[in-house]
């Protein structure tokens, strides 16, 4: 044996037996606590304190948000109108789909809001593969955003044998969005930004 392992063993043995949880009683849901720790837990409250935020947070409706974002007029014409049927008639695969998506949803969300983008952009997805980040269709667009080969590229989404980044949840949701706003900023209209993007 190492003369090194020799001495660590018995100072690691030492360190185990002389902790004062080792003296306590055997109630692991009761935590020990020392003079320090006790007086940081009776610290004031500071609202700034990013860690205090995250569990002060309130649990979110992510589907509240969205509404509350949207900023696309709704569209009257019967295209639209047969869309909707289709969709309407197959609860199935909304269920489906909203389970699939419950996984990125919050994060598409909180990416438009940084961005002042309309919320329902959030839903493309939807149309676009289903939440599916692994979709790959007929025209080799890959991913969640369907981005095709060229376009991943112009973007920033690396492929190669390895790896796919208009398969990666992330990075496509940045490129997608930086995208979508090219195109508004092109056409100043968010419904022919979403005709060019498709």
């Amino acid at each position: 044996m190492h003369p090194l392992k020799r001495k660590i063993l018995p100072f690691a043995a030492l360190l185990i037996s002389a902790s004062p949880a080792t003296h306590a009683t055997n109630d692991l849901a009761l935590p020990f606590y020392t003079l320090s720790q006790r007086a940081a837990l009776d610290a004031e409250f500071d609202p700034n304190d990013p860690a205090l935020q995250v569990l002060g947070m309130e649990e979110v409706d992510v589907w509240d948000r969205i509404r509350k974002g949207f900023a696309i007029p709704d569209l009257d014409n019967p295209l639209v109108v047969n869309q909707t049927a289709w969709y309407t008639a197959r609860p199935d695969y909304i269920q489906r789909t909203t389970t699939r998506a419950s996984r990125y949803l919050f994060h598409v969300v909180q990416e438009l809001e940084k961005r002042n983008m309309p919320t329902e952009l959030a839903l493309l997805p939807f149309i676009e593969s289903a939440f599916n980040p692994e979709a790959y269709s007929s025209a080799k667009a890959a991913g969640m955003w369907q981005f095709i080969p060229s376009t991943g590229l112009d973007f920033k989404l690396k492929q190669s044998m390895f790896k796919d980044d208009r398969r990666d949840v992330l990075a496509s949701t940045d490129a997608a969005l930086t995208y979508l706003q090219k195109l508004y900023g092109l056409f100043g209209d968010w419904q022919l930004a979403l005709a060019a993007y498709n």
